[in-house]
């Protein structure tokens, strides 16, 4: 038994490893310095997160791409959250259509989204970039937050809020104080995939702006067929390491509620 667990965990530090390689080789190749992606990196420098972090043309990208995400996370969680709780609280003739219907997006390749939304938004005439992605973004996300809340609404003790109404809390109460901070470490989920999905998507800006609205991933995308230095790898450095902050920043919150 304790040779099949040995080596299960050297199959699986070898996944970790094939995972978290190519991350590291990223981060390596952004101190290089020499002006091209080259690994092993020449030299060491600092310059490229200078060049990064002090404005350049990665600034206004990133900060499209940040404005973008927390409006769409902003919509998308109290919306998908809704959702999935009627999905849990009621019973209705077409309540399986609409569950398919709502995580369709999960399925459908976002290709086929673009080419769909752009011919829709030329049809209704809606021509302003933000707009556009945001709306774009929301319907990408919203499956997401449906299926993670979905996971939290079922393990939920129905018999928690049944006695917040029996000692006279409203429905709106009882829903604020008591199965919201129930549902917490879900809606954390939520938003992080939400924020994370709409921050990262690139398909969607490719179709649906035009000049003057440049999303991170776009900038990237096109760095990355004509200007390949490691200006690229410096600003995905930036994104990994927030991405794990963030991540951890949520965990701690959780273990300091006693959630986790």
């Amino acid at each position: 038994m304790k040779k099949r667990f040995s080596f299960l965990s050297v199959i699986n530090i070898l996944i970790y490893l094939f995972i978290v390689a190519p991350l590291v080789v990223v981060v390596i190749t952004s101190f290089s310095e020499s002006s091209y992606l080259v690994f092993p990196p020449k030299g060491f420098t600092f310059h490229w997160y200078n060049d990064v972090l002090t404005g350049g043309r990665y600034a206004e990208p990133f900060w499209n791409s940040i404005w973008i995400a927390v409006t769409t996370t902003a919509i998308a969680l109290p919306l998908g959250t809704l959702i999935a709780l009627a999905f849990k609280k009621y019973q209705f003739r077409s309540k399986e259509f609409m569950r398919s219907l709502f995580l369709s997006p999960l399925i459908v390749p976002t290709l086929l989204f673009g080419i769909g939304l752009l011919i829709f938004y030329s049809n209704l005439g809606i021509s302003a970039y933000f707009v556009r992605l945001v709306l774009a973004h929301i319907i990408l996300t919203v499956p997401y937050v449906v299926r993670t809340m979905s996971a939290g609404f079922a393990r939920l003790d129905r018999s928690v809020e049944e006695a917040s109404l029996i000692l006279g809390a409203t429905p709106w109460e009882t829903f604020r104080l008591v199965t919201i901070p129930l549902v917490r470490p879900a809606l954390m989920a939520s938003a992080f995939f939400a924020f994370i999905m709409s921050f990262d998507e690139l398909v969607m800006a490719l179709f649906l702006t035009g000049p003057g609205m440049v999303t991170l991933p776009m900038l990237i995308y096109s760095d990355i067929q004509f200007n390949m230095t490691p200006a690229i790898a410096a600003v995905s450095s930036i994104i990994i390491l927030g991405t794990l902050l963030i991540g951890l920043l949520g965990m701690g919150m959780l273990k300091r509620n006693k959630i986790l």
